[in-house]
């Protein structure tokens, strides 16, 4: 098995052959939602129940988000775990067949035309599978996924901006992880905040370290792309967010356990960040099951 590394590519795949390929917006599961434009089609697909879906490609790279549920993916002879809010980008035409957890799962998916890529390809960014799973979780794809089950009007202009954002993201993390390897004690503080992200502080996991805070700080910006400080916040949403979509604890219960000073903190800080309340978020999953 792959270890958990954020951003890793996951390199071992085959490439489909043009008759057994996917259309866009085509899935082996139930498509609960879905919005077409010129250069995207967005969908929410649910799975209801356990099931092996066999090997299969799709002809168009698309980035696939767990919104609930669990489920394994194999390429070759690796696989992949995944957990809610992790997400996978699928170059188009590679193979790969998924086991669905024993409760089903919820999926949003965005499929994005080739000339997109092409574009993109142009400017100097290679399109490769990558696992985005110990990372902060896309609160851009959360609210492509409130577009897509409020479908307001003047969505399109709203969610191809979204789009646009969740490829930055993408493109953002690739450059990160094509630098070199950053050193292992940052590997270690890193692992620090994932194990604990609503107490530790910067100058706790430095003194872990044994290192001053300003050389931890300054490599951290380096390496993540952000402070430690607002690692620690997005950890801390992530948390909270895969709180309400895997588990029935009340809301009151999920902001205690993950260092809000209250419910109402922890709704004001997750409606700023990804524009759903923690209860509309949990419900609307729900409903797509």
């Amino acid at each position: 098995m792959l270890q958990r590394d954020a951003g890793r590519v996951l390199k071992k795949h085959n490439i489909g052959g043009p008759g057994s390929l996917m259309a866009a917006g085509t899935f082996f599961g139930a498509t609960r939602l879905q919005l077409r434009s010129g250069e995207f089609t967005v969908s929410a697909v649910t799975h209801m129940n356990a099931r092996t879906v066999p090997m299969h490609a799709h002809a168009h790279a698309f980035f696939s988000m767990l919104i609930s549920g669990h489920y394994r993916e194999w390429f070759g002879q690796e696989h992949w775990d995944a957990r809610p809010l992790s997400m996978v980008l699928r170059p188009a035409q590679a193979e790969h067949r998924d086991e669905i957890g024993p409760d089903g799962s919820v999926f949003l998916c965005v499929d994005i035309a080739p000339a997109y890529w092409e574009a993109l390809t142009d400017s100097g960014l290679r399109l490769q599978r990558r696992a985005f799973d110990d990372r902060p979780m896309s609160r851009v794809a959360l609210r492509l996924l409130k577009e897509l089950c409020e479908k307001r009007a003047g969505w399109q202009s709203v969610a191809e901006s979204l789009v646009n954002e969740l490829v930055a993201e993408y493109a953002d993390e690739s450059h990160r992880v094509g630098r070199r390897d950053p050193p292992l004690w940052l590997r270690r503080a890193i692992e620090m905040l994932h194990d604990e992200p609503a107490h530790p502080s910067l100058r706790a996991v430095a003194a872990d370290l044994d290192l001053h805070p300003v050389h931890v700080s300054r490599a951290f910006k380096q390496y993540k792309g952000l402070s430690v400080s607002q690692y620690l916040r997005e950890l801390r949403l992530q948390r909270t967010a895969r709180g309400l979509l895997e588990s029935r604890e009340p809301l009151a219960t999920i902001a205690q356990d993950n260092g809000f000073a209250d419910q109402s903190h922890m709704t004001r800080d997750f409606i700023r960040a990804t524009h759903w309340s923690p209860a509309k978020l949990r419900c609307e999953c729900e409903r797509l099951r």
